[in-house]
């Protein structure tokens, strides 16, 4: 059994051994954290490794769903800037609960779908968002130019910037830009008087501008042709920029032809005689001089100097107001800026933002 003191003298020296482990064991640095020393996860454990092909599984999983098929096969490729890595451009086409075609356009970089655009639901009301993939911008009018592929391809830097840009279209023919980044697509600010439906290249440096005209109306006995471009300068394409302000000054001056009483004279052109020519010539003269940053009051003054026959007047007046409209003048007497509708809100393009247009 043991006496009390043999008993008092074991316990105590057990006592002893669990402060000796205890205190061990609480002094002990044990490292359960699976991030080892750091204690936290570092930044490249929220970020999903890139993976092209997984982000094209997606898209294909998606475009079965919605019952979109590639149209003609159209598939772009291009590159991200400083090798990281293949941007892949993709257009379908389908057919909404009404019957209407529609279309749509998923571009894909390794790190994510980074654009998803269309397709618009058969009940949606507001149908200027714009769906369609442009495989080329070539410089014309023609509607069949921008289905042929060229050098200023959708997936490849239209504009000089260093990022891969891909090119829209809506129902009414109306184009929209947009950069491609790896996590992202922002929409290019576009400063322009009129909807820009096509590109040319006005200055010949082997860049194209933005241009929207004028759309004649059936009956309309004057019929100008008001013509706007707008090329790219910093991180938009303007009206305001040198290229396009140049090719506005030379059609905002009276037209001449060669001649006179010397060598290198010219006569000033015979006003024609026909009222309704007349009107459309001085209609496009004031249009292109406001446009070249002349002062608007001498322009509209001598535009409305020109005399205008009564039959003629209603459809004067209605161009005119338009001509007027990009009269509207800052402090420094540049034509008033207009900013861009954007899918995504946002007038402006700030570098590497994310902003891709709703998908219905």
């Amino acid at each position: 059994m043991g006496t009390v003191t043999e008993k008092l003298t074991l316990t105590m020296g057990v006592l002893l051994l669990s402060c000796v482990s205890c205190t061990t064991s609480c002094t002990s640095d044990h490292q359960v954290s699976p991030w080892g020393a750091a204690r936290r996860p570092p930044l490249a454990a929220y970020i999903a490794p890139p993976d092209l092909d997984a982000q094209l599984r997606a898209i294909d999983v998606e475009a079965d769903e919605l019952e979109l098929e590639l149209e003609l096969q159209l598939e772009l490729r291009g590159a991200l800037p400083r090798g990281q890595g293949e941007v892949v451009l993709r257009g379908y086409a389908g057919t909404d609960a009404l019957g209407r075609r529609t279309s749509a356009v998923r571009v894909a970089t390794p790190r994510g779908v980074v654009m998803a655009a269309g397709p618009l639901d058969s009940g949606r009301v507001d149908r200027r968002q714009a769906t369609q993939l442009v495989p080329s911008l070539l410089p014309g009018e023609e509607p069949d130019a921008t289905e042929q592929l060229g050098v200023f391809r959708s997936g490849t830097d239209l504009n000089g910037d260093g990022a891969p840009d891909v090119v829209l279209r809506n129902e009414a023919g109306e184009l929209e830009v947009w950069a491609v980044h790896p996590f992202g697509a922002a929409r290019y600010a576009v400063e322009l008087a009129m909807p820009p439906r096509f590109a040319l290249d006005v200055d010949q440096d082997g860049t194209l501008e933005l241009a929207g005209r004028t759309r004649r109306r059936e009956g309309d006995p004057i019929a100008p042709e008001l013509l706007d471009v707008a090329g790219f300068e910093g991180d938009r394409y303007t009206h305001r920029g040198s290229a396009a302000r140049a090719f506005h000054a030379a059609r905002g001056v009276e037209p001449t032809r060669p001649g006179g009483d010397g060598a290198g004279q010219v006569k000033r052109q015979e006003p024609p005689q026909d009222d309704a020519a007349r009107l459309r010539r001085a209609l496009e003269q004031a249009w292109h001089a406001l446009l070249a940053g002349r002062p608007a009051k001498e322009t509209l003054a001598a535009l409305d100097r020109e005399p205008v026959p009564p039959a003629l007047q209603p459809a004067f007046s209605v161009h005119r107001a338009l001509v007027a409209s990009v009269a509207a003048v800052d402090p420094a007497g540049a034509p008033a800026r207009e900013e861009p509708r954007s899918a995504g809100g946002a007038p402006t393009r700030p570098r590497g933002a994310s902003e891709t247009p709703d998908r219905r």
